[in-house]
């Protein structure tokens, strides 16, 4: 996508904020337990989504702690030279490849910038609304797929305030996966 000039983009002072998640068709990104084996049924072939052009984009990734606890016990690191930030006020240390925040998302965001981070993908449910409710994301991803787990993890938790969003593209895969984007007006 094209870099806005700060006149069309007020957020230029800011590195850019995307939100790309998945989610069933009932909303949940996740079983109760956090599990996420569901999301194979969102597979076909070699498929990815756009998911490798979308991660090349970014220079970090902000996590919420549930998502990084989840992610942290797969067997492999999954965002291998990418700069992880955690996201927690409980946590004491993280694995070596992540870094923790305790702070306000504005200052992370401010910080990132004067460190020359242009894009930013936040992951998690919580997370992601956080972002959402202060105003600080550009571009939503969402892969819905084509399953319902009739309960689980929200995509979205409780906010104090309506989000409208204008679709910019929607595409349908042989899988049943329909990846929707949305910018913020």
């Amino acid at each position: 996508m094209q870099n806005l000039s700060t006149e069309e983009n007020p957020s230029a002072s800011r590195p850019k904020v995307s939100v790309y998640i998945a989610t069933s068709i009932d909303g949940y990104i996740a079983r109760k337990d956090g599990n996420l084996d569901w999301l194979q049924h969102g597979h076909s072939g070699d498929e990815d989504y756009g998911f490798k052009k979308f991660i090349n984009s970014i220079d970090a990734l902000i996590l919420g702690r549930n998502t990084y606890q989840v992610v942290s016990s797969f067997d492999e690191w999954p965002y291998k030279e990418k700069r992880v930030i955690v996201l927690s006020q409980t946590l004491k240390e993280v694995r070596k490849e992540a870094e923790l925040f305790h702070g306000a998302l504005p200052e992370l965001l401010s910080k990132l910038h004067s460190e020359n981070i242009k894009h930013v993908w936040v992951d998690g449910g919580i997370t992601a609304s956080k972002f959402l409710e202060d105003g600080l994301v550009d571009e939503l991803i969402i892969s819905v797929i084509a399953m319902i787990l009739g309960s689980g993890i929200p995509l979205f938790s409780a906010m104090n305030k309506e989000h409208k969003c204008r679709l910019i593209a929607s595409q349908a895969y042989p899988s049943g996966l329909v990846q929707l984007k949305y910018r913020f007006d």
